[in-house]
């Protein structure tokens, strides 16, 4: 495929904001104004002061390499206001990436970490993880997730190991002087036994050479809990205490190593500890632990404590937070005035403190009518402000500017957050909604104005939510028809299943479950009914009244959990499969997806790239032969792609062409871009390959082929993300593959891409899904240039 030119693109964001867990917050303690956030998965943010709004350091980050959308620890240098550090990684293959920044995060260069480093593993909640030696800028400090307490003594080119015998770390504090260093670790490796962690606190007095353990409080027993014993999350220093949360593993919590944070939902026996200096050495520390009410205890707590904060300009204010409350009560966020000799509760639920939320998605009315607050690991107040507090959840940012206030209208901020893990994206031939989004954990949004938050994601007729929806078939015939598969929510007030929408998305009804099928499909639809359970994949006719559903198997989609419906789905039986020699097929694994015109075919593809047909509804497939060729009309094998997965691990994308019987492109990665017809009179597939030989296509849509035509039945444009000439980049082809313009910069790579689909309507605009920026649409810049400079 030949580039011929590259045009100028603009990139926006479909806003949710926020969704997901933003895991950290730092502030610069000396300049005032410099604010970062990290994300579990959607990369760094930077808050910008002038325009009140985050934005995202990652817009570099490529499918190639997704390290950086990782982070798992923040450092700033106290005496370069403008140096950035992240420690950041996907794999736990052994090493991490170490990037650093001279200007705020606009650029960055990258070292390596010889440690695992993984930014969505458990116990991502903690910190901090990296620090700058105040004394010597060249100096760093990471307490590694599974490869212990690490030193470098040059900016991250050498570390060496410290000398503590725990692996599992959770963060490392260094004092002003350099010779004082606290590292908090899950006491994983020195554990007593299988159910009792070790010490969790050490500490140094000679710079690293050698560590002690620090005093803190015994262990409490709970006979129902896989791992028992403290961990050390958070810290804080005032220049005079050193503040330090504690927390166990809650009862059902099904991790074990570094189930010590809020990945499950479930810690216990929490714990505000301060600590106090004397002759250059810690001697000993107070319980400063507020209950329920604020008042001082001692007593065993069925929560844990996530962030604790200091003013350096208001000596003695401290703020902290509960963590995993709410599955009694609330989570409260709490104030000292007197370094946490007594506290007051600030913020608890929606009954005390004053609480709204900007984004409309976030009421109560949509969350069960209760605050949807979770996951508050870290707390900041601002040092030259002890008014403006920040802390995170597992739903974005909130803020407030009167935290000294009785009324402190906290409320979430999370403008130009966007980091939720967008699964599919539809772009509608007709109606009010522009966009169809599939998104993790809030379910699915429908956009009819791109540049406004919708009201709420796919829910039922009292607001509550569906979450995490798999994938949509909206009806070409009429686009105000479509079936979802839809996970049930946390709370049980949803289950999963399929969900139907007649209106474009205006209202939903859940379809009944088939449970009279029996055995196997049976029980994996009783598992669906319960909270956050992958429902599986779903194709419908044109006129509604067929409907095929791929059950899940986790992220598979087993052959011999397939099953149809022939009445909109009020009834299903078990569909049957037939190889090519007659075979019933019984194993494996088989998507289905359905002819845009003619409501009785349906097109199956399962592991091993074979491709089946249905012409009775979807109750029965068999197996046709593929002639496959290039461009050229050369023959070349079918590639052997594995169409049977879902949710991110889904590495295929299927689009099917309005108004044209049997015709489909397809995005099979490193086996580049397809299209295919079923020839219904020779009663097989003619599959041509568009792209060339080393070129890849990771996800791809069709839009409109020319500027006043219409898109049925005219030329389409394939606007795709991939590999053309060695160059990753998004792409848009007028000529089946022939030609192609590139329609990104090296700074519009936006980081994971899941899906694309481009729209039918405006000439220019596609959507793309991804797992790391939100949902973003792109266009032709206004004052278009030829060419852009790389």
């Amino acid at each position: 495929m030949k580039i011929t030119k590259n045009i100028t693109y603009e990139y926006k964001n479909a806003p949710i904001p926020g969704g997901g867990y933003v895991t950290g917050l730092i502030y610069h303690m000396k300049q005032p104004g410099i604010l970062y956030a990290r994300t579990d998965i959607g990369g760094t943010y930077r808050f910008n002061n002038e325009e009140q709004k985050w934005e995202s350091l990652i817009n570099h980050v490529t499918m190639k390499d997704l390290s950086e959308t990782y982070p798992i620890a923040l450092a700033l240098d106290d005496k370069y206001p403008e140096r950035l550090y992240i420690a950041s990684g996907i794999t736990e293959n052994g090493y991490g990436v170490l990037s650093i920044s001279e200007d705020y995060g606009e650029t960055f260069t990258y070292k390596r970490i010889p440690a695992t480093v993984h930014g969505n593993m458990s116990g991502r909640g903690t910190g901090y993880r990296l620090v700058v030696d105040n004394n010597d800028s060249n100096v760093l400090y990471f307490a590694s997730q599974k490869s212990g307490l690490l030193k470098s003594v040059d900016r991250g080119d050498t570390w060496t190991r410290l000398a503590i015998e725990e692996d599992y770390m959770t963060f490392v504090w260094v004092s002003e002087e350099s010779k004082i260093i606290v590292a908090g670790t899950a006491g994983y490796t020195t554990r007593i036994n299988d159910s009792l962690r070790g010490h969790s606190l050490y500490v140094s007095y000679d710079g690293g050479a050698s560590f002690e353990k620090l005093m803190q409080p015994e262990n409490v027993i709970v006979k129902d809990s896989k791992m028992n014993g403290l961990v050390a999350s958070r810290y804080d220093y005032d220049g005079k205490y050193l503040y330090v949360t504690m927390q166990s593993t809650g009862r059902w919590n099904y991790i074990v190593d570094m189930g010590y944070s809020c990945d499950t939902g479930d810690t216990l026996g929490g714990k505000v500890l301060r600590y106090r200096f004397e002759n250059g050495k810690i001697t000993g520390y107070d319980d400063i632990t507020p209950d329920e009410e604020g008042r001082l205890t001692t007593k065993y707590l069925n929560y844990g404590f996530g962030g604790v904060c200091s003013c350096q300009t208001m000596p003695g204010l401290l703020v902290c937070s509960t963590l995993c409350k709410e599955k009694e009560t609330p989570e409260c966020i709490y104030i000292s005035e007197d370094y946490g000799n007594s506290w007051r509760i600030s913020l608890r639920g929606l009954d005390e403190g004053d609480i709204y939320f900007r984004s409309s998605y976030m009421q109560p009315k949509y969350n069960a009518g209760v605050s949807l607050l979770h996951w508050l690991s870290d707390v900041k107040i601002d040092p030259f402000n002890p008014n403006k507090l920040w802390f995170n959840s597992g739903t974005g940012v909130f803020t407030t500017d009167e935290l000294l206030s009785e009324h402190p209208k906290y409320h979430d901020y999370s403008d130009g957050i966007e980091e939720t893990v967008h699964l599919n994206v539809y772009a509608p031939l007709a109606g009010e909604v522009k966009l169809v989004d599939i998104v993790g954990d809030l379910g699915g949004f429908a956009f009819r104005d791109l540049t406004r938050p919708c009201d709420n994601s796919f829910d039922d007729a009292e607001g509550n939510r569906y979450i995490t929806c798999i994938n949509a078939d909206i009806s070409d015939l009429d686009s105000s028809l479509a079936v979802i598969t839809a996970r049930g929510n946390w709370k049980g007030k949803t289950k999963g299943g399929l969900i139907r929408t007649k209106d474009n998305f205006k209202t939903f009804e859940r379809l009944p479950m088939p449970f009279e099928i029996g055995g196997k499909i049976e029980d994996a639809l009783h598992g669906i009914e319960h909270p956050n359970v992958n429902p599986g994949w779903v194709a419908m006719s044109p006129d509604g009244q067929n409907i095929v559903w791929s059950i899940a198997d986790i992220i598979r989609l087993p052959a011999d959990m397939v099953i149809a419906s022939r009445d909109a789905g009020k009834s299903f039986r078990q569909a049957e499969i037939y190889d090519a020699g007659g075979n019933k097929v019984t194993t494996g694994f088989f998507k289905v997806f359905s002819d845009r015109v003619d409501n009785d075919v349906f097109y199956g593809f399962d592991g091993a790239g074979r491709i089946f047909v249905s012409r009775d509804g979807g109750f029965s497939y068999y197996e046709k032969h593929v002639c496959a060729k290039k461009r050229d009309g050369s023959r070349v094998d079918f590639p052997k792609s594995d169409f049977g997965y879902i949710d991110t691990a889904n590495k295929t994308e299927v689009r099917g062409v309005s108004g044209v019987k049997g015709c489909f492109y397809m995005a099979l990665g490193k086996d580049g871009l397809w299209r295919f017809n079923y020839n219904f009179d020779r009663d097989e597939f003619e599959a041509v390959r568009l792209t060339d030989e080393n070129e890849e296509c990771f996800c791809m849509g069709l839009g409109l082929g020319t500027k006043d035509g219409d898109y049925i039945g005219a030329p389409k444009a394939i606007y795709f993300c991939g590999i053309i000439d060695g160059e990753y980049g998004f792409y848009r082809t007028f000529d089946e593959g022939a030609t192609c313009e590139r329609i990104n910069t090296d700074k519009q790579m936006f980081g994971q891409i899941i899906s694309i689909d481009a729209d039918k309507r405006e000439f220019g605009r596609f959507f793309l899904a991804s797992g790391s920026r939100g949902v973003l649409f792109g266009s032709e810049a206004s004052h278009s240039k030829s060419e852009f400079a790389k």
